[in-house]
């Protein structure tokens, strides 16, 4: 306990309400559906598209590129993965500003294990002294 949470307790318990609903809101640790998850990311992704959209729009305007240089630059990235799908691989990129793949977190699964299995998964042998 704090000091200004013994002189301040009000304080003190809204603080902890707040730290409370931002676990809720946060998901609390529970299980997140996937098609939650896909929501989430197509908000994400419409996001990114209005800011590239408003990043052209502005390069556009104050002349620092045309549409059509623009145009062709894009097609020139394009090719950069070997893939012309009018989209890049993340990983390209990544590799472009010199960055480090991020680490993949394990998806929740419903695998389930072999009958003869334990639960924590295949023990290694004990070694020899």
């Amino acid at each position: 306990m704090e000091l200004l949470d013994f002189f301040y307790p009000q304080w003190a318990q809204i603080r902890d309400l707040r730290e409370a609903v931002q676990s809720l809101r946060s998901g609390g640790g529970r299980k997140v559906s996937s098609a939650r998850l896909a929501a989430e990311l197509q908000v994400d992704v419409n996001t990114l598209a209005l800011v590239c959209m408003g990043l052209v729009a502005t390069l556009v305007e104050k002349g620092v590129i045309t549409e059509l240089e623009l145009q062709m630059h894009l097609r020139t990235i394009d090719g950069l993965d070997a893939v012309e799908d009018e989209g890049l691989d993340p990983d390209v990129l990544r590799g472009a500003m010199g960055l480090k793949k991020p680490k993949r977190k394990a998806l929740p699964t419903r695998a389930k294990l072999k009958k003869n299995q334990p639960k924590g998964g295949p023990v290694p042998p004990k070694k020899k002294r």
